[in-house]
């Protein structure tokens, strides 16, 4: 599995604000501000439930790379004047909400359905179902 540093994180982001050229190195400035920035919204995500990785070294797994540098970027777009701090909001609140499906993926074990067939009595779980 590729993973990413968070320098290579929020130096995407940086790269997708449109801060940076794609083929540029951001100044060590922007990059410690960048850094600051990411460190600060994960930190914030995994308070609120929506952790995206375990352990102290953060290693951004591939497929959060895109989404979680989008997110991040959403923080400091008005600071820029890219877009106004009430539709970066709303941008985040999108953004989260296709993390949350990311980090807890429904059907991905589902409970096994029992329904006592052998015995010819009805399902434990009916009650929830409403069978």
């Amino acid at each position: 599995m590729t993973t990413y540093s968070q320098t290579d994180l929020a130096t995407r982001m940086l790269k997708d604000l449109s801060l940076v050229a794609a083929d540029e190195v951001p100044s060590a400035t922007d990059l410690e501000w960048a850094n600051e920035t990411v460190s600060s919204e994960v930190a914030m995500l995994g308070s609120v439930g929506l952790p995206i990785w375990n352990g102290n070294e953060m290693a951004v797994p591939q497929e959060y790379l895109t989404i979680l540098s989008r997110r991040c970027g959403l923080a400091v777009a008005p600071s820029f004047g890219l877009m106004t701090f009430t539709a970066a909001q709303e941008a985040m609140r999108e953004a989260e909400r296709y993390m949350t499906v990311m980090a807890a993926p429904r059907l991905s074990n589902p409970l096994p359905l029992r329904t006592d067939e052998a015995t010819g009595s009805r399902s434990r779980y009916n009650h929830l179902t409403g069978v």
